[in-house]
């Protein structure tokens, strides 16, 4: 009985149900639009797809928007802080386990989310303490809040990118801009879709319906088509295309050291690309929590500032096919400070200007720094520091970017409720960004340095 092989691990062996390598194309782009789709079945863990359902969250616990706004900090904190583990363990489990598992987790807590009123009604049940109570209500959305941002913002999009990011090195930069633009489309419809699916099926209904969608959906289609890396498939990196010779002599190119997660965090480069990330993320996930109170703050029409977010996708786009196409050709650090100087310049536009230039700068700041986030984010961590721990760095840079996200909604409604507007928040961002623009310039590869002794 000893070559019996247990039913989980053949399961998940490289070879079923079929081999890559024995498909019409090569398999690094199956990997690609499989691993773009598993970014795209992030997006009910995201911001942009959690906001739409505050109004009904409100009503259905009796909470104050405040309270809503607090849940969500504490629970996306709390999920950031974990996230390092997670990519530990990705480092063990591989792409494919891990997508199954953190997509299924996503599905659940999404259905947990459908129910979560009832959850304070449950605890009154059995403990006899009274529903009614602020900390049981707020600490079910707590609950339900770290659950679909851990697995969603933070396991399902970390997996993917990382298994996108193996299957490409020399064109990683190209892979991930294409992909980038179907991630940014995808994300920029998802309000208006969820809005839709409330208004048509209920509010609870709808997350019940993402999560058939994930689970068996997506679960089934991840199994089918998520390998790791072509190692261990027999095949090879970039779809067996040359690097061109100026690349290949190139240090910025070439990678000389595998890099531990502690070897990496004591590195200035890892901090100052983490930083400008989590600021982007924090500032604009604020901006799009409070976007209608944010227009009311500068005494502007709601709906122009909403109908904002359309040139500011089609700006994503445009940004990351260019800046994708320039990162397999430069250094980073340059497009580095290209994206802060754009978020620096979106902060600027909403404390600094007026009339018709204020809608011109912020669609620039954000197209900018939004188009540069999906490109350079799965680029610089394998290019930087190898792909062997590339888990526990991603996880631990996912980590900094999730915890800023957490910070952005609750900096705002703080900002708003000390001075009386937000012009605090939109000051402090663009001092921030413009100062993390200029100490991009010392964010160099470490592997240029060990190329040349």
């Amino acid at each position: 009985m000893g070559g019996r092989v247990k039913l989980g691990e053949n399961a998940f062996a490289v070879g079923v149900p079929f081999q890559p390598g024995r498909q019409p194309v090569h398999y690094g782009w199956i990997v690609a639009v499989v691993g773009t789709l598993g970014m795209v079945a992030s997006v009910p863990g995201q911001t942009i797809g959690v906001n739409v359902f505050n109004e009904k969250l409100i009503e259905a616990l009796g909470l104050s928007r405040l309270s809503v706004s607090a849940a969500y900090f504490v629970g996306t904190a709390a999920s950031g802080f974990l996230l390092p583990y997670a990519g530990r363990l990705f480092d063990r489990l591989g792409a494919r386990r891990m997508i199954v598992g953190a997509s299924a987790a996503l599905a659940l807590s999404l259905l947990y989310m459908s129910v979560v009123d009832g959850v304070a009604t449950g605890v009154e049940a059995v403990s006899g303490v009274d529903a009614s109570k602020l900390w049981i209500r707020m600490g079910s959305l707590v609950l339900g809040f770290f659950l679909i941002r851990f697995f969603g913002q933070g396991l399902v999009m970390m997996t993917s990118r990382n298994m996108v990011g193996k299957w490409w090195v020399a064109h990683r930069g190209k892979i991930f801009s294409v992909g980038g633009i179907a991630v940014t489309v995808c994300f920029s419809l998802a309000p208006k879709l969820f809005n839709e699916m409330i208004e048509a099926f209920g509010w609870r209904e709808s997350w019940r319906l993402m999560a058939l969608v994930l689970a068996p959906g997506f679960c089934g289609l991840a199994w089918l088509l998520y390998r790791d890396n072509p190692g261990e498939c027999g095949l090879e990196a970039d779809a067996g295309k040359p690097v061109d010779a100026k690349r290949a002599e190139d240090p910025e190119f070439k990678l000389v050291k595998e890099f531990t997660r502690g070897e990496a965090l004591r590195s200035f480069s890892f901090w100052a690309f983490s930083l400008v990330f989590a600021l982007q993320s924090c500032y604009f996930t604020g901006y799009a929590f409070h976007v209608i109170d944010v227009a009311t703050d500068l005494g502007r029409d709601a709906g122009g500032m909403l109908n904002l977010f359309v040139p500011i996708a089609f700006l994503n786009a445009v940004v990351s096919l260019v800046v994708g196409w320039v990162s397999d050709r430069c250094r980073l650090k340059y497009l580095l400070a290209f994206m802060a100087l754009g978020n620096a310049l979106a902060a600027f536009a909403l404390v600094g200007l007026q009339g018709g230039a204020l809608p011109v700068a912020l669609a620039l700041g954000f197209g900018v720094s939004g188009g540069c986030f999906g490109a350079l984010s799965g680029v610089f961590m394998p290019r930087f520091f190898g792909l062997k721990h590339l888990g526990a760095i991603s996880g631990f840079f996912v980590s900094v970017i999730v915890i800023g996200s957490a910070v952005g909604p609750l900096a705002f409604s703080l900002a708003r409720s000390w001075a009386g507007s937000y012009a605090w928040a939109h000051g402090v961002a663009a001092v921030l960004a413009a100062v993390l623009a200029a100490a991009s310039y010392w964010a160099d590869n470490p592997q240029r340095k060990l190329a040349r002794g």
